[in-house]
């Protein structure tokens, strides 16, 4: 399975801006543009429509939605939608969701069903299937079918998660898994291993079911202005990358210290508490000489998609230059 790479962007900046940047990140000859639909930010589906409308060749869509928030039925929609503006372009992500607790919601009810149930809901639609759907947490009636024809009855979707057994049901079910944070490769083949288990359960070929690691990225040409950008982003993610973070070995204080600083809205508190260690399994962070071999370890432990986060660097378009310009042709000149 070829390596592929995309960009996942944040709903942070000035709607307009997106052009210019999906644009960019089109001609360099990325796979993907994915945004996150994460709560506080603007939402994804504007974006994914404004950057659809506005590029070619490269796939495009939310990375993720989740349907604790919003039913499904009304993400299928968008994405067919979105499937029909681009001429087959459109990809979903979904997952149970990260900052609930900023909704009163301390612990989710049944997030694995929710998840399939879901996936299955959307497929359900987007196949104009109309007898209804009876599920644990969602259902339908047979008056639930869209009065238009999608473009395209399947759409892949992926899963992010990094949990084993939503691991597992990315096996069952998914194109890949997208394991947003995740830049260890020793928690590489535990994603594997339950991947794999969800597709001989699900009688699919394992090696059909893709790894894409999502780590938070700051490039640039001076490597002190990139460490320093990805601890500030780390002082919003860290507290949510469980149990990734166990793995790595974060200890329980570091992770407290940074979530108490988040909670008073002082992420400079924040930063000033993320290690060095943090910094180096859940970002992909530095020079591109820097950055190179770490993709490769990342490559080497199973990871067969790399999607560069928020916020790629201190100053986005270089981050994207350096990406675009020393980072693919080395991994796609290797590949030939």
């Amino acid at each position: 399975m070829a390596v592929k790479f995309s960009i996942s962007m944040q709903g942070s900046y000035p709607l307009r801006d997106y052009i210019p940047m999906a644009r960019k990140i089109e001609s360099y000859g990325f796979d993907s543009i994915n945004v996150y639909d994460d709560l506080m930010f603007k939402p994804t589906w504007p974006i994914v429509t404004l950057i659809g409308e506005h590029t070619e060749r490269i796939e495009v869509g939310p990375g993720i939605v989740t349907p604790q928030i919003v039913h499904p039925a009304y993400h299928a929609g968008n994405l067919a939608e979105l499937d029909e503006l681009t001429g087959g372009r459109a990809v979903l992500g979904i997952a149970r969701g990260a900052f609930m607790e900023f909704l009163g919601i301390e612990k989710q009810n049944k997030p694995i069903t929710m998840v399939r149930e879901s996936i299955e809901l959307i497929r359900h639609l987007l196949r104009g299937e109309r007898a209804p759907f009876d599920g644990e947490v969602f259902s339908a009636t047979e008056e639930l079918f869209f009065r238009f024809k999608p473009h395209r009855p399947d759409i892949p979707i992926f899963i992010g998660t990094w949990g084993p057994k939503m691991c597992q049901l990315a096996g069952e079910l998914a194109r890949e898994t997208k394991s947003d944070g995740l830049w260890d490769p020793n928690y590489v083949p535990i994603i594997r291993e339950n991947i794999d288990i969800g597709a001989r359960r699900a009688g699919r070929d394992p090696a059909d079911i893709g790894i894409c690691a999502g780590p938070l990225c700051s490039i640039s040409a001076d490597r002190e202005a990139a460490v320093a950008a990805a601890r500030r982003v780390l002082a919003v993610y860290l507290p949510y990358l469980h149990p990734m973070t166990e793995v790595a070995g974060i200890p329980a204080d570091e992770i407290a210290r940074v979530r108490r600083a988040a909670a008073a809205g002082d992420f400079e508190e924040g930063a000033r508490n993320v290690s060095d260690l943090a910094v180096s399994r859940h970002s992909v962070t530095g020079t591109p000489d820097d950055v190179i071999p770490q993709i490769e370890a990342m490559v080497a432990a199973g990871v067969t998609h790399v999607a560069f986060g928020h916020p790629l660097g201190p100053d986005f378009n270089e981050a994207l230059d350096l990406i675009g310009t020393r980072i693919l042709p080395h991994f796609k000149s290797s590949s030939r």
